[in-house]
C-alpha cells in the first residue's frame, strides 16, 4: 500500500484468540493475514493483494502493462513462487522428496532445484522481470526474508544471490517505513491470548 501511495487504514490483528475470533473469521475464514477490504470485497493472499494493488495504481508502474510479454513473465514468476513456497514448507517440515517418482508427484522437483531456478535467474539481475522494480520484487524479497530469518530454510549468507536481491528491495523507503510501523505496533500489543 505504501509503494502505491494509497490511502489506507491498518487494523492490527493479534495471533491467538483475535485471529480466531468470529469477527475475523468472517473476514478471512483461513484465519490468516493479510486481508484487504476494498469497498465491500475482501481479498486475501499476499500475492493476490499486491498484484491487485499494482493494477489499481498503474501510474506507479508496479506491474507490466497487460498487453506485454513482461506481464506474461510476471504471471510466470508469480505462479512459480507457489512451488518455491511448497518446496520451503516441505524442507521446513522434513517431508521426503527423495525419489524421482515423488518429485514428479509434487510438481516442483525438490527444494534445491526449485530455488536454484530462481537463484540462476537472478544471478545477473536486480529485478525479477525487466529493468525496474515491480510488486513481484517486493513479494519475492519478503518471501526470501521470511524463509531466511523465520523458517531458516534459506542461507543467511549475504553473498548469496537471493540475499543480495532481497536486500536491495527491502531497503526501499516504503518497506522500511512499513517494517518500523509493524515492529512498533507489535511491541505495543498485549500478549496474545
Amino acid at each position: 500500500l505504501k509503494e502505491c501511495g494509497a490511502e489506507y487504514t491498518v487494523v492490527p490483528i493479534q495471533f491467538g484468540a483475535q485471529i480466531q475470533s468470529a469477527e475475523y473469521l468472517a473476514i478471512n475464514p483461513q484465519a490468516q493475514v493479510p486481508s484487504l477490504k476494498f469497498g465491500d470485497t475482501v481479498l486475501t493472499e499476499s500475492l493476490a493483494i499486491i498484484t491487485f494493488l499494482a493494477e489499481q495504481f498503474p501510474d506507479k508502474h508496479l506491474i507490466p502493462a497487460a498487453d506485454t510479454l513482461e506481464r506474461g513473465e510476471y504471471y510466470r514468476w508469480m505462479c512459480l513462487s507457489l512451488h518455491l513456497e511448497y518446496a520451503a514448507f516441505n524442507k521446513l517440515h522434513n517431508l521426503p522428496v527423495d525419489t524421482p517418482e515423488r518429485r514428479r508427484q509434487i510438481g516442483y522437483g525438490d527444494f534445491d532445484t526449485a530455488w536454484n531456478t530462481l537463484r540462476e535467474h537472478l544471478k545477473n539481475r536486480d529485478y525479477i522481470i525487466g529493468n525496474s522494480f515491480t510488486a513481484l520484487d517486493l513479494y519475492y524479497s519478503g518471501l526470501i526474508l521470511l524463509l531466511t530469518q523465520n523458517f531458516k530454510v534459506l542461507p543467511a549468507d549475504e553473498t548469496d544471490v537471493l540475499q543480495r536481491y532481497a536486500a536491495k528491495h527491502l531497503a526501499r523507503p516504503a518497506f522500511a517505513e512499513t517494517m518500523a510501523w509493524a515492529q512498533e505496533t507489535v511491541a505495543q500489543m498485549p500478549p496474545a491470548e
